[in-house]
């Protein structure tokens, strides 16, 4: 079994996610999909990480892992979404969520049949077109029993519980080709088998040596899934382990983690960057208190990686046409300027503004 220390295991890593150098958009992209948060400019930052080109035209965008928009190649869809999903009654459970899942069963529903009558009711309401989240969730209701649309405080109305309407990408039935704008996705050309299998293997290239577990928590699927999804190309795998914690990769990989290649240059991460989003936190993180920092439970701040290595955290604020951005060293500073002028551009700023702190890790 090939055994690699931390650092080796996050060289390996990087240039698993395109962060050693930039690619064409197209590969950024198919790695493991970019995650739209923030909305409105989270998959874009994170593909300036890793390409300078603009985005793909066949990208599209579903609720994918964890149920949050993520931007991934079309002719893929079915690897981010449909893969990820059990086909028993317990896993599906996984798949919604527990506290949902528990409150629909008590409506009279098993999740298998509520996920079936918000599929039905979601392809009836979008058959004419995409729909904007009130006109969305106004067609559900019409179409809806009332079990399944329980009163929600925030939004002052009755609508589909977050678990089950965030499913309708994982099942297929939908797409969101604008910010909160629904439409219905187009039929798979992928078979579903192929597109389990390749999960598998684009999971491992960029968050290997990993486990089963490791890729049902990343996921937000049941564990029992993820087992049987490693089990269907287990030929392909090989024990690798990161200090001793035991896991898998592809066998066509090791070469790759044995000598992982060299990254350059400077890469500023939003918080919920698929590499900062790897399941693997005390490899990432190895001191609790940055780690706590990088990882709190809401209002996440962006990482910097200087030629692969995590220098900092930082956080940016909006004043007026200035993007404000703090950046938190947890060593040496890097320069940082043209990456935060990129940003600020993103994200609709005519300039950035630093401001630097430093810090010792603990």
């Amino acid at each position: 079994m090939l055994d690699v220390g931390a650092e080796q295991a996050l060289a390996f890593r990087v240039a698993g996610h395109h962060l050693d150098r930039r690619v064409g958009a197209e590969e950024a992209v198919t790695a493991i999909g970019l995650q739209e948060h923030p909305p409105g400019w989270g998959a874009a930052v994170a593909l300036h990480a890793r390409s300078l080109d603009p985005l793909p035209p066949d990208a599209v965008q579903v609720n994918a892992f964890r149920g949050s928009p993520s931007v991934v190649p079309r002719a893929d869809a079915r690897i981010f979404t449909a893969a990820l999903v059990p086909e028993d009654e317990a896993g599906l459970k996984a798949l919604v969520g527990a506290a949902p899942a528990k409150e629909v069963i008590e409506e009279g529903f098993e999740v298998r049949e509520a996920l079936a009558l918000v599929s039905a009711a979601a392809r009836e309401g979008l058959a004419a077109g995409p729909l904007d989240r009130d006109a969305f969730h106004r067609a559900m209701r019409e179409r809806l029993p009332k079990g399944l649309l329980p009163w929600c405080r925030g939004c002052q109305s009755h609508h589909v519980r977050p678990g089950f309407w965030r499913a309708l990408g994982p099942l297929e039935v939908t797409v969101m080709p604008e910010k909160a704008t629904w439409a219905l996705a187009e039929p798979p050309a992928m078979p579903l088998e192929d597109a389990r299998a390749e999960l598998v293997r684009r999971f491992l290239r960029v968050y290997g040596p990993a486990t089963h577990t490791q890729l049902a928590s990343w996921a937000q699927t049941a564990p029992a899934h993820a087992q049987r999804l490693f089990a269907a190309i287990e030929a392909e795998l090989l024990p690798a382990s990161v200090e001793g914690r035991r896991g898998f990769i592809l066998a066509a990989d090791e070469q790759r983690l044995a000598s992982p290649p060299g990254a350059s240059g400077v890469r500023l991460l939003g918080g919920y960057d698929p590499y900062v989003a790897q399941p693997d936190r005390g490899t990432l993180v190895p001191d609790a208190a940055v780690r706590k920092r990088l990882f709190p439970s809401v209002g996440r701040p962006g990482a910097v990686l200087a030629d692969g290595v995590l220098a900092g955290l930082w956080r940016g604020r909006k004043q007026g046409d200035v993007l404000e951005l703090e950046v938190e060293w947890l060593g040496e500073p890097v320069d940082v300027a043209e990456e935060a002028a990129a940003i600020a551009r993103l994200r609709g700023c005519s300039e950035a503004r630093l401001l630097s702190r430093s810090t010792s890790p603990g």
